[in-house]
């Protein structure tokens, strides 16, 4: 996840790339496009939306032709909905509504100084958004964690393992009541795999990246081929569930003997 993730129109990309060294200069990491090479990832729009929804702070550079863009309104709109939205004015134009009713820094006419005032006052607000936002998102893990733990502590593993003899020791005739227990565990499993996929896809990106990082590591030090034979297991268990579901299901749907 990005420190800031910057929003802007292409023609201005010479600006962008002196705003973005600049911020870099101040322990801020930075995100635009001119990141992005053509064939690589997941592709421009699904890496573009990840970091949009990622970073602590959206910064936006409004000009004439920014004011145009559907991206540029697009990527705006994401960060004012998690209120990080930081906006600033390259050039002169009328801002849309909603963004005209948000304050924005004035960087008409400024050249680059990195002791100008508003470049000051824009690179403080930038760090306020930043650290503000990182503190919620620490919140929000310390309170999603609390609360697993708090689940885990009365649920898992031992209520799940418990419920397998229950299904053992119930009537034989009672399969269908656990139904919504069924679709409950399912849709946890769903949403933990998919979890893990888009992590799995994204470390493999930096290891490929960064040479040397702690996921290259993951990758070189044979922990994710250790990952993908539990994982491999893991599927084989599925496999067995379906084919007892298929089972099932052909029962069912014979005709009435």
């Amino acid at each position: 996840m990005a420190d800031v993730f910057i929003s802007y129109k292409r023609a201005e990309r010479d600006r962008v790339r002196q705003i973005a060294k600049l911020l870099k200069d101040e322990n801020l990491d930075v995100w635009f496009d001119a990141r992005l090479e053509v064939g690589r990832g997941e592709g421009f729009d699904a890496e573009i939306e990840r970091e949009v929804t990622s970073a602590a702070c959206v910064l936006v550079c409004w000009t004439p032709e920014a004011v145009k863009s559907i991206y540029v309104k697009g990527e705006s709109k994401k960060g004012l909905e998690r209120d990080v939205l930081v906006p600033a004015l390259l050039a002169q134009c009328v801002l849309p509504v909603p963004f005209n009713a948000v304050d924005t820094a004035d960087l008409v006419g400024w050249t680059g100084d990195a002791q100008s005032a508003n470049w000051l006052s824009l690179v403080a607000t930038i760090k306020q958004t930043v650290a503000r936002s990182k503190a919620d998102e620490l919140q929000r893990i310390a309170h999603s964690q609390a609360a697993y733990e708090r689940v885990a502590d009365k649920v898992y593993p031992g209520t799940l393992k418990a419920i397998v003899g229950k299904i053992a020791a119930n009537r034989d005739n009672d399969a269908w009541a656990y139904h919504a227990d069924i679709e409950s565990i399912l849709e946890w499993l769903e949403s933990v795999a998919e979890k893990e996929s888009q992590h799995n896809a994204y470390g493999y990106e930096l290891a490929d990246r960064q040479s040397g990082g702690s996921a290259w590591y993951w990758w070189n030090d044979g922990k994710a081929a250790e990952r993908s034979a539990r994982l491999s297991g893991i599927r084989e268990r599925l496999k067995r569930i379906d084919s007892a579901i298929s089972k099932s299901q052909e029962v069912l749907e014979k005709p009435a003997p």
